[in-house]
């Protein structure tokens, strides 16, 4: 998806005014009213959040019209999309909620979900299967040491995955060169429980669900930049562009499999 801005330097407050700016998100989303409403809603997000007002009006805007595709709202407590700043540039970030969302709305999916698992609720593996096992209880008061996301899908395919805190945390410094720098925008550090369930739900689908176009939108294009040509930048770690890429590989190389199999039975008829 391209939007011809992210390298276009120009004050966020001052563009969004401009009635160039204004043509371009009419033309882009194809609805005067739509426009307006998006107009006023990231002009809200950058007002409340300052660090985003020193960011590159094209990186908001880009980033905003990125989660409008996907008909996501950008509430800061709603959770299902951000607009985040990473130094003068602006990236967009799928919340676990939006990913959920995304699932729900494929078609795909009977139930799909995650939630955090305390100290004394995680059992171990099956040792048939090697799904997790767990005992929930309701004991708030005790540490948190792991997360996990489940999904059914509704051809009955179902799959339960748990990643420990100390998981989630190795995964944070491969991936983030924020992490634990003390930076305002190190989200790792300063959610690190919404950023984990994030990232075990975003690992179950794209391993293990079906993948709709949106939810590989979503997957592409999170904590990414959107440039002008449609290409993303991963500022917070270029090990997010082979991430990515290998989760949409995946994907590919399992539908080429379903391919091949369809293509094997027709030969045989």
């Amino acid at each position: 998806m391209s939007y011809n801005l992210a390298n276009k330097k120009v004050n966020f407050s001052v563009a969004i005014r401009s009635d160039a700016y204004k043509n371009m998100i009419n033309s882009t989303l194809g609805d005067k009213e739509l426009a307006r409403e998006f107009i006023a809603n990231i002009s809200a997000v950058v007002s409340n959040n300052y660090m985003l007002q020193n960011c590159d009006a094209g990186s908001i805007i880009s980033a905003g019209l990125t989660a409008s595709s996907l008909k996501l709202p950008l509430s800061q407590t709603l959770g299902f999309a951000y607009v985040i700043p990473y130094g003068d540039k602006a990236q967009f970030q799928i919340g676990w909620k939006g990913l959920v969302q995304l699932a729900i709305r494929s078609g795909q999916y009977k139930s799909i979900g995650c939630d955090l698992v305390r100290e004394g609720e995680y059992l171990g593996r099956d040792e048939l299967t090697g799904e997790p096992k767990f005992k929930f209880a309701d004991d708030l008061s005790k540490p948190i040491i792991g997360y996990y996301a489940y999904l059914q899908l509704v051809n009955g395919f179902t799959k339960v995955i748990y990643w420990s805190k100390e998981k989630c945390e190795q995964h944070a410094k491969a991936y983030s060169k924020s992490y634990g720098n003390g930076s305002k925008t190190d989200n790792w550090t300063n959610n690190f429980d919404t950023m984990a369930l994030k990232t075990v739900v975003k690992q179950l689908i794209s391993k293990w669900g079906i993948m709709s176009v949106d939810l590989e939108s979503a997957i592409k294009n999170d904590q990414a930049v959107i440039k002008d040509d449609g290409e993303v930048e991963y500022v917070d770690n270029d090990n997010d562009t082979d991430n990515a890429k290998a989760l949409l590989e995946t994907k590919k190389s399992q539908e080429q499999e379903v391919d091949d199999i369809f293509d094997k039975i027709d030969s045989e008829k």
